[in-house]
């Protein structure tokens, strides 16, 4: 292959290596254009008709595309991983996100499944020496990443994560995960042909210990599909041309055109016509039988076609991105009813999503657990791990404190139940700091009740009481069978 590294793999290896460089030079072009539509970067396309040259580098920007992603991702709030026997963090897996901070590193892994239609979660043994967690958890963007889907195992044939570059562009280091294998590669000088160096290590788990968390998953694209759109990606260029127009039209617009009849045109333009434009009182000599001049003035386009415009390409987009009317016409205020209706379809595609990016955290954290303890398959138990979001529709505190009641009423030990809690909208952490409070109150009423109970016990034996059950301890040790002198 181009790069050389046959030569210090097999040709399993090296055969799966060739595809994962192929599939990640094919999708790079893509990627990387979404992350400049998602960056607000997307260049002018100018068509070359309506704009004079001096304006066709302006710099405009449109920050549409990172609202069409951020509407979706916003709403989807991971909190953590519950089980279905209660118990919290029965398998460890809290300790495991928190020496990955998990929590920060998973929302941008979603944020990343958006833009380009897929990320992942890479699950590796760490360099405690030197500082690492045990179980390494790395979330990986589709940018520097490749993947080979095997459609009957439901599970990822191989994986690529590219790690470095040269400062020429070239590739410098990668890791490739392999069902048997982790292989890095390290270029270690200049000759392609002997510049690679490998570190294998084998894999114990039997799989690709990597997680995929696609978005908008389908049998045609298991991998996903990105939420910047091609029709999306239309629109924001449609919108910055108008943008641009509109400036154009804005500038003859607040400079009116003025012409002049019956005057030397060498008298007003000289050699700075700007300053004869903008120049706010002009005078002109007219001699005796000269026919004076006539003045008059000519109004330029209102720009407000280009506003039409604009709202019309921010419909469409708002329409391709399910968000909701106000996005393009905030003009009346509408009910609550209406906001909520308005956002249906884009809560529904966030709990989705949600169902999807959670059954790839779930799977990671059963590796990292598989791979921590030496298992080569997950335990029943840990079948049962879900990761938790709260739930992507927003109701009012009011309504929400009304659902509750009435539940809290019909159905016994809803309102204490970490279920209930959970529906009032109470988050992880209020809910373990309210049942730390409970299980600290019930140990003190346990304690004062014991006090009691001892000091009713005492005072019965003070007054003679045959009736109070009263333990005496022995007097003396046995030893043996027999009382010791």
């Amino acid at each position: 292959m181009t790069l050389g590294i046959d030569l210090v793999l097999d040709h399993s290896d090296s055969e799966l290596l060739e595809s994962l460089i192929r599939v990640w030079q094919k999708k790079r072009p893509r990627n990387l254009t979404r992350s400049v539509y998602f960056d607000g970067k997307a260049a002018l396309k100018d068509f070359g008709i309506s704009l004079p040259p001096q304006m066709r580098s302006i710099d405009a920007a449109l920050g549409w595309t990172a609202k069409g992603v951020h509407a979706m991702t916003d709403l989807s709030q991971f909190t953590g991983f519950v089980s279905a026997n209660g118990e919290e963090d029965a398998f460890g897996v809290d300790s495991i996100a928190w020496d990955n901070n998990f929590l920060m590193e998973f929302p941008a892994a979603k944020v990343s499944s958006a833009v380009h239609g897929c990320s992942f979660l890479t699950v590796s043994s760490g360099d405690v020496q030197s500082g690492e967690p045990e179980v390494m958890l790395l979330a990986r963007s589709a940018e520097t990443s490749a993947a080979i889907w095997d459609p009957r195992r439901r599970a990822l044939r191989g994986f690529l994560s590219i790690v470095d570059f040269t400062n020429t562009g070239d590739i410098s280091r990668m890791v490739m995960y392999t069902p048997e294998k982790v292989v890095t590669l390290t270029r270690q000088g200049g000759a392609w042909r002997r510049g690679w160096k490998a570190d294998v290590q084998r894999n114990p788990l039997g799989i690709v210990s990597v997680a995929p968390l696609p978005n908008n998953y389908e049998l045609s694209r298991p991998l996903g599909h990105s939420r910047i759109t091609r029709a999306s990606m239309g629109y924001v260029d449609s919108a910055i041309r108008t943008i641009v127009r509109s400036e154009v039209s804005a500038e003859f617009y607040s400079a009116p055109e003025y012409y002049l009849f019956g005057a030397k045109v060498e008298d007003f333009v000289g050699d700075d016509r700007w300053t004869a434009l903008m120049g706010r009182i002009k005078a002109l000599d007219v001699e005796d039988g000269e026919d004076k001049p006539d003045l008059h003035r000519f109004t330029g386009a209102s720009p407000q076609p280009h506003t039409d415009q604009l709202r019309m390409w921010a419909n469409l987009f708002s329409d391709d991105q399910d968000l909701e009317v106000k996005f393009a016409d905030n003009s009346n205020p509408t009910s609550a009813d209406a906001i909520f209706a308005g956002k249906i379809s884009l809560t529904m595609a966030t709990n989705t999503a949600n169902g999807i990016w959670g059954q790839g955290a779930e799977r990671a954290m059963q590796m990292g657990v598989m791979l921590r303890d030496g298992l080569t398959s997950v335990p029943v138990e840990m079948r049962s791990l879900q990761a938790q979001f709260t739930k992507a529709h927003l109701v009012s505190p009011t309504a929400r404190a009304d659902a509750f009641s009435k539940l809290a009423t019909s159905i016994e030990g809803f309102g204490a139940s970490e279920v209930g809690m959970e529906y009032a909208g109470l988050d992880r952490g209020q809910i373990v700091r309210l049942q730390a409070d409970r299980r600290r109150a019930q140990s003190g009423d346990r304690l004062t009740s014991l006090v009691a109970a001892a000091q009713s016990i005492r005072q019965g034996s003070t007054n003679g009481d045959s009736g109070a059950s009263v333990i005496v301890p022995a007097e003396q040790p046995v030893i043996g069978g027999a009382s010791a002198a």
